[in-house]
This record gives C-alpha cells, structure tokens and sequence, in this order.
C-alpha cells in the first residue's frame, strides 16, 4: 500500500513538472524563438517523451511518420547545394511533435498552455507597442526596442496600408496569436463571460499592432468561421445573405480607392513573384521526389538565391515534392485514422486548418512556433478520443 501511495505522489509531482517545463518551453518559444532557453527546456521533455515512446503502446504514429518525412528532406538536400543551417533547424524543431507522447502520458493541458502563452504573448506586444506610440524617446521603450531589434526578434517601423501609414511592430512569432484568439473566442461563445471576451480584444489588438494583412484577415474569417459553425442552417444562411453585399462592397473598395490587392505593391508582388519563380524551376524530378530540405532556387520575388518564402506549401513541394506533401498536410489534419464527430474537435480542426491555410502567405509552420500549434492540434485529438478508447478496451475484455 505504501509503495502504492508513494508512486502514485511521484507520479503527480513528475506530472507537475512536465506541466510547468511545457509551459515554460511555450513562453521561450513564441516570446524569445531566437534564444537557447527552449531547446534548453526541450531537452528534458525530449527524452521523457522518448521514455514514453520506448516503455508504452504507441497511442499515435502521427509524429514518427512526420518526423520521418523531415528527414528525408535533410538526407536528400545533402545531395543538393541546400541551406545546411536551415535543414537542421527546421529538422530539429519537427522533432518536438514528439513531446505529444509526454504530453498525452501526463495529460498536460495544452488548452491552458496556449491561453497563458497567448495572453502573456499579447500584453507583452500592446504594451510594447504603446510605449513606441506614446512615447518613443522614452528609456524603457529604446531599452526594450534595442533589445527587440539587436536579438532579431521582429520588425518595427511603420507600413503601407492601402495607402494608409500604419504603425507596425511585427514580432516572428505574431502569427502564433490567431491560435490564442480562437481559443479565447470560443470561451466566451461557452461562458459569455467578460474575461475571455477581454483577452479576444486584447490579442486582437496585439494582432492589429503587427501590421500583418493576412494575419489580420485570416483571424476575422476565423472568428467568423467559428461562429458560423455553432449555428443552425437557418441562421448560417442569414448570415451568409448579409456577408454576401458586405463582401461585395469590401473588395469594390480595395480595388478601386486602395493598392491591397494590386500586383504592384510590394508585398503581393513578392509573393507573385514567388509563384512564378516555382513554376518555372518545378520539373517532373522535383514535383515527384522533391529537392531536399533547405534547397535554394532562384525567386523573382527576393530577386535572388533563397532557401525559404514566405509560401510554405510550395516550399514543401521543393522539399519533399508533391506526394509526400499531401502526405504531410494530411496527417497534421488527421493525425490518427479514426474519424469522429465532436464539436470541440471539429472546432479544434477548423482552427487547425485556418492556421495552415495562413502558411499560403506567411512561413509560419515549418518553425518551432508552428510545430507547437500541431502539438496543440494533436493533443485536443488524443483527449477527446480518449473516452471512445476507453470503450473499445472495455468492450474487448467482456468478449
């Protein structure tokens, strides 16, 4: 009995643990991507998680399987005049999909995780942002923006908004918000309460202040997405008859009275010119096998050698080409075969989703930030199939 009681505390204490070093290996990921300090907490959390994989029944082959398509990619761009440096970091950081193992054995909250991360991550940029506002000069604000710029952690300046000037300070990991915001927002569609719907407008603003377009579309077609979705038909059709003038008139404007959606602004002509560079050096060798992780080819957007866009599907295609692609895509959406229907995992999903479709515009997956949006994914997956599981089990032993 006592050595009962005295693992079973072990357990709850080791269990504390792992929650505050995937906390803490949160906050140094999204905050400060570009320091030691998360692969400093990675590593314990690393060779738990390995402890795990080697002493317990594979729950979900998802990470291994991605895992193994990463590494493809970095054996085949040895072959190839690759981005060795950016290989290895983009290999290193796609094997924290293997945390999902620790956190599925210790049942870490990873709901919670990203909701302190996001609010943290938030407050920290909107007041960051209005002290360059308020008072640039200050000392705090050259101190902080000293420290920002130095360790290369973002972009601050001020950006052209359709022809509006408008305040910027984009940290690399902002992108990493449109998962808090969600999250936050479907809070307050279950509760209706002030907290959550505080901490929406928050990371909302932080998102506003990062001067990202297509941040800032893809969270209000999320919000609208997820709202959209916990309706009747009936409802959704009314929405959809009132979105359709909105729409209408919207894209009227930005094309006739703006440069948003023009080919000649810099942005969109950077992106464009991405695409037709792909396009151009896609053959049947790389469409079919891929030219290994890393591998540089010639952009006219950059109008120069580059190893990564800021368009990570075709970036994908250059790595791993087309079919390990899909392969690759899939499985983050479905990780496991069984196919259920719940409404928090379908939510869960639909964010999952929104956040890949940002990476058609920003490189916001194959990075240590990105990956812990999957792990994030992943583990809402493992909770909510647990119970079916369960079932299954008991079902097996009463025949």
């Amino acid at each position: 009995m006592k050595s009962a009681l005295s693992f079973g505390s072990s357990r709850v204490g080791l269990r504390g643990v792992v929650c505050f070093l995937v906390l803490l290996y949160g906050l140094a990921t999204v905050l400060l991507p570009v320091f030691m300090l998360n692969k400093l907490v990675f590593l314990p959390l690393f060779l738990i998680s390995m402890c795990v994989f080697v002493s317990r029944p594979i729950k979900i082959f998802a990470p291994v399987l991605v895992f193994s398509i990463f590494f493809y990619g970095f054996w085949l761009g040895g072959f190839y005049d690759a981005d060795s440096h950016l290989a290895r970091q983009i290999l290193l950081a796609s094997s924290s999909l293997f945390l999902i193992y620790v956190i599925s054995e210790f049942r870490v909250d990873m709901g919670y995780v990203v909701k302190v991360v996001g609010a943290l991550f938030a407050l920290v940029m909107c007041a960051f942002s209005f002290s360059l506002m308020i008072a640039p000069a200050s000392y705090f604000s050259q101190l902080v923006l000293g420290f920002y710029m130095d360790n290369n952690l973002g972009f601050y300046g001020v950006r052209d908004f359709g022809g509006v000037n408008m305040f910027m300070l984009h940290h690399r990991s902002s992108p990493f918000l449109l998962l808090p915001l969600s999250i936050f927002f479907l809070d307050f569609l279950n509760t209706r309460k002030v907290v959550p719907a505080s901490l929406v407008l928050v990371v909302m603003l932080a998102i506003i202040c990062s001067a990202s377009r297509g941040l800032m579309v893809m969270a209000l077609i999320t919000l609208f997405a997820l709202y959209f979705h916990r309706k009747s038909w009936s409802v959704r059709l009314l929405m959809l008859l009132a979105l359709v003038p909105v729409l209408v008139f919207t894209l009227h404007y930005l094309v006739t009275h703006t440069n948003v959606l023009s080919a000649t602004e810099v942005s969109n002509g950077t992106k464009i010119g991405h695409f037709m560079s792909f396009f151009e050096a896609l053959d049947w060798k790389m469409l079919i096998f891929g030219n290994g992780l890393g591998s540089y080819f010639y952009s006219q957007g950059y109008e120069r050698l580059v190893s990564q866009t800021e368009i990570t599907w075709l970036d994908s295609i250059r790595y791993f080409g087309l079919p390990l692609s899909i392969i690759l895509f899939v499985v983050i959406l479905f990780p496991r075969s069984r196919f259920l229907k719940s409404l928090e995992l379908s939510s869960s999903r639909l964010i999952m989703f929104m956040y890949l479709l940002i990476s058609l515009s920003n490189p916001v997956l194959f990075n240590s930030f990105g990956f812990f949006v999957i792990l994030w994914y992943w583990s809402v997956v493992m909770r909510v199939e647990q119970p079916f599981r369960n079932l299954a089990g008991a079902r097996r032993r009463v025949e």
